[in-house]
């Protein structure tokens, strides 16, 4: 972002949207490869609670500033995709955690 002279680069908002998605991978992979633990309950606290919250304030913040630049643009559609990406997670975790 330095080298393409990005002003006001969503640096503070890549942060928390890089966040949110390092926790749905943990929460995946703690289901699919180990088991369930304190972490990973907190994790899931966090992505019911407060993610959705974080997520849609940042889609709603750079929907009209998505055309600044393409950072700005991928920032507006990582932010968006939760929303369809997050709730597919929770389906493929429950239907693992019931099939044992």
């Amino acid at each position: 972002m330095k080298d393409d002279k990005i002003e006001n680069a969503p640096i503070i908002s890549l942060f928390f949207i890089f966040a949110t998605y390092g926790c749905l991978l943990l929460i995946l992979l703690t289901s699919v490869f180990w088991h369930w633990s304190a972490m990973a309950s907190l994790g899931m606290f966090y992505l019911i609670l407060g993610a959705p919250i974080i997520m849609g304030l940042i889609a709603f913040r750079y929907q009209k500033k998505k055309s600044t630049s393409k950072y700005h643009n991928w920032t507006f559609i990582s932010s968006a995709c939760y929303f369809i990406i997050a709730p597919i997670t929770f389906l493929l975790v429950c239907l693992k955690e019931l099939s044992f």
